[in-house]
């Protein structure tokens, strides 16, 4: 579970990374395995301690700031630009378009 002074600085990563930026998409990898195209970021807002990620055309993606185990912020993944753990061995990989 990630500290106070973490989840602060997880949300403003989103913010500065992500707002106003086209994502390519959001994978979650867990039992079953989906991929979204996102496409424009247009808000990221924080609320009952789940931050979310809205798309342009109403598309949302949240998490519970309380399930996330481990945030890296410089994946050596090609083309993934942030990769979340959370709880129930869930990944999620975040694809921007630069």
């Amino acid at each position: 579970m990630l500290t106070l002074s973490s989840k602060i600085e997880f949300v403003k990563f989103l913010k500065e990374k992500f707002l106003g930026k086209h994502l390519k998409c959001i994978e979650v990898l867990c039992v079953i395995e989906c991929t979204m195209d996102f496409g424009l970021v247009a808000d990221i807002d924080v609320s009952d301690d789940k931050v979310s990620v809205w798309g342009n055309d109403s598309t949302v993606f949240w998490i519970k700031l309380d399930d996330i185990i481990n945030v890296d912020y410089t994946p050596r993944q090609e083309d993934v630009c942030l990769e979340i753990e959370a709880k129930n061995e869930v990944k999620v990989l975040f694809y921007i378009d630069e």
